[in-house]
């Protein structure tokens, strides 16, 4: 493991826009922190309500997290519509907003607290490492659609803001326990205090789970392949308000987390990250405000894969059945090895010829400047100033020892102008310049109409650029072997392309949203037609090297053009009575160049062009009913359908499932403390195959234990 000494001054995080409000005597007031949240910042920056924003966004509050039937962070995007949640393996989430699911969550903003969670080492978010809880958080503001006007280039299809609970929000200790089948155990305890003008909280958290059972796909059966995790965090907040108009927020994160590559492997990967953030605000007067946001995410980890002998690399020369030609004799390749190569095989089929393990190291600093200025002649706009610097250390990923980096630079610029009382009119650009590329210009525009208070109409178009991340441009994975002083390459998995481009996204869209019965319900409906282009992937070439006959090239592969139509409806009619309700169509067409056809002796590159077509679910729906009784008792249950889809491009469909979800509580108060028990099921009903057929999601059922002081 690296060294984990910080390279810059103590860093640590900033609070949630809903505690940034202050009393006279710079302290935040209870009705501050509880009151219903009817505004959001996550789009521009700037506190708009939801007939103000330029897009379409999705609240997910602490009364719905609480309702919910989830068990973790990433059940509670079932909510959203439009968003497909699936799991590669037991412990490895997936997330992904209309585009076909990969292996990682790229394109994809998400940030905890303003502090963006995403890894430049894998160009994606590793949900298992945030060391965010269910319980940890206030309310999630969800972007549906691109966002890079506001968040930059990694909110190329939406953007995500979780937003923990103030270190205000719940004065004492609280702990909770959960156990369950499939190995199912968690323990957390959080302590929160304040002295004088300081709040804090601190939290512990350890948990486990067994993963999806393997033994009944025929493949994996008496292999004792496992999908399970192991984690454990430690997180640590703080808030200072020194005076009325400033407050400075901190957080200090780690974490250590076992778990698995997979899904085709089942190879182990030991993580561990920590992570510092600040963040000082000061509202400089009735108008204005400014600030600084500091923030710092490391992580450490280590693959343990399957040596590389000279047994695996025999069978690649080994005669085929079907027409006594190895593989590599069938794509033109001589059987006779080079002298080197016989050198080693020569050594028995147990002499290793690649290490099984390998250490990965990568670094994100972070430092952003706003200004937030609110009414100058109806005009309210938000300016900042960013800059970034992401490096990582990785033998398997670059081809040996060493260190790549890049800094980024950004300029963000959003403006709501108030043309009337009816209309509302919003632009938005960023400026992104990384060292020694070309700039990158995304921009929005929207217009929101008020028929009446009680219906918002809005059209808006963006056109959103992302760069290629640090890894997808210097990817080069490959297998050497040391003969005696001579590096010989034998084999090369993945590789970047010379000239990879920059994706870009047309984005268009009219919504709508209905608020009726004094708020209590809501309809929004969005939509889209989204033009996707150059979008990055992998793609085969022929490529005869000492030990293989081809190799995965990271190129622009994909293009692909989404319509569709998704809608939300939540009912409040009471504080007992939480419905929830959201749908998707969409229609996905495109292709993605794969690579050539292997058994054709005039192969090209571009010989295998495969069909994007229902790579996407077209139909998705999710409801959520709960209802509180007197005395505390409260019920739950969820309903979610996906559609049949292709996990990849090429793949056979899975077959449509739907799954129900049942949750109830209790709790009771005494005057100091108050208890809680739970029972969740999940997926009462038969098992389904999730994500790929070897993954089988059955029921599930936990129960919990909360204890806690008033």
């Amino acid at each position: 493991m690296k060294d984990n000494s910080l390279k810059l001054p103590f860093l640590m995080v900033a609070l949630s826009a809903s505690t940034q409000v202050f009393s006279a005597q710079g302290l935040l007031t209870e009705e501050d922190i509880f009151a219903e949240i009817d505004s959001v910042t996550g789009v521009t920056h700037l506190k708009q309500s939801l007939s103000q924003v330029p897009a379409a966004v999705t609240i997910i509050d602490r009364r719905t997290i609480e309702a919910s039937t989830a068990l973790n962070l990433v059940d509670l995007f079932r909510l959203v519509p439009g968003f497909q949640v699936y799991f590669l393996h037991g412990n490895k989430p997936g997330v992904t907003y209309h585009v076909p699911g990969g292996d990682y969550s790229r394109r994809l903003e998400v940030k905890v607290d303003g502090r963006s969670v995403y890894e430049p080492l894998l160009s994606s978010v590793e949900w298992n490492t945030l060391g965010v809880d269910i319980d940890d958080i206030e309310y999630i503001e969800v972007v549906r659609g691109s966002n890079t006007a506001a968040d930059g280039s990694n909110a190329f299809i939406a953007s995500f803001n979780i937003v923990t609970r103030s270190p205000l929000a719940d004065a004492g200790t609280k702990f909770s326990v959960q156990h369950g089948n499939q190995g199912i155990k968690s323990r957390a305890i959080s302590h929160s205090s304040q002295f004088d003008q300081l709040a804090t909280r601190f939290t512990l958290k350890a948990s486990e789970n067994n993963g999806f059972d393997l033994e009944d796909y025929p493949d994996y059966a008496g292999k004792d392949f496992s999908d399970s995790a192991d984690t454990f965090t430690i997180r640590y907040q703080g808030l200072w308000t020194p005076s009325v108009t400033d407050s400075i927020n901190f957080q200090l994160g780690t974490g250590d987390t076992k778990t698995t590559i997979g899904p085709s492997d089942y190879k182990k990967r030991h993580w561990k990250n920590k992570y510092q953030h600040f963040n000082w605000k000061r509202i400089a007067n009735e108008w204005s405000d400014v600030e600084l946001v500091l923030y710092h995410n490391q992580i450490d980890f280590v693959d343990n894969d399957d040596p590389y002998d000279v047994a695996t690399a025999l069978y690649l020369y080994g005669a085929d059945e079907e027409d006594g030609k190895s593989l590599h004799q069938r794509m033109g390749g001589d059987l006779v090895l080079p002298s080197n190569i016989q050198q080693i095989l020569g050594s028995g089929p147990n002499q290793i010829i690649a290490q099984p393990t390998y250490a990965h190291f990568s670094d994100r600093w972070d430092a952003e400047l706003r200004s937030n200025i609110y009414s100058i002649d109806n005009l309210r706009m938000s300016l900042a100033m960013g800059s970034r610097h992401d490096s990582f250390e990785t033998e398997l990923f670059l081809g040996g020892p060493g260190q790549v980096s890049q800094i980024s630079n950004r300029l963000n610029a959003n403006l709501e102008w108030t043309a009337s009382d009816a209309l509302t009119i919003n632009l938005g650009n960023a400026l992104e310049k990384i060292r020694n590329k070309d700039n990158t210009n995304s921009y929005r525009a929207a217009a929101n109409y008020q028929l009446s208070k009680k219906h918002i109409f809005r059209l808006a178009g963006s056109h959103s650029y992302r760069d290629p991340t640090l890894l997808e441009v210097n990817q080069n994975s490959i297998y050497t072997y040391d003969n005696q002083g001579e590096k010989i390459t034998l084999y090369t998995r993945v590789k970047s392309d010379n000239d990879i481009a920059t994706e870009k996204q047309v984005s268009r869209e009219i919504g709508y949203l209905g608020l009726f019965d004094d708020k209590k319900l809501s309809l929004d409906i969005r939509i889209f037609d989204e033009e996707l282009t150059n979008l990055i992937g992998e793609r085969r070439e022929r490529f005869l090297g000492p030990l293989q006959d081809s190799i995965n090239i990271i190129d622009n592969t994909e293009n692909v053009k989404l319509k569709g139509i998704e809608w939300q409806l939540q009912y409040r009619p009471t504080n007992q009575l939480l419905l929830s309700l959201n749908h998707s169509y969409l229609v996905a067409e495109g292709d993605s160049r794969y690579g050539y056809d292997k058994h054709d002796d005039a192969a090209s590159e571009n010989d295998l062009i495969l069909d994007l077509d229902k790579t996407v679910p077209e139909n998705m729906a999710n409801l959520l009913v709960s209802y509180e009784m007197p005395g505390g008792l409260k019920f739950s249950g969820s309903y979610h359908y996906k559609e049949g889809y292709k996990p990849k491009p090429g793949a056979v469909s899975l077959p449509s499932h739907s799954r129900f979800d049942l949750k109830a509580s209790k709790r009771w108060f005494s005057q100091s403390n108050w208890m809680e028990l739970s029972l969740t099921a999940q997926n009462v009903g038969d098992d389904y195959q999730e994500h790929f057929s070897f993954n089988k999601f059955e029921s599930l059922y936990v129960l919990g234990f909360k204890l806690g002081s008033n």
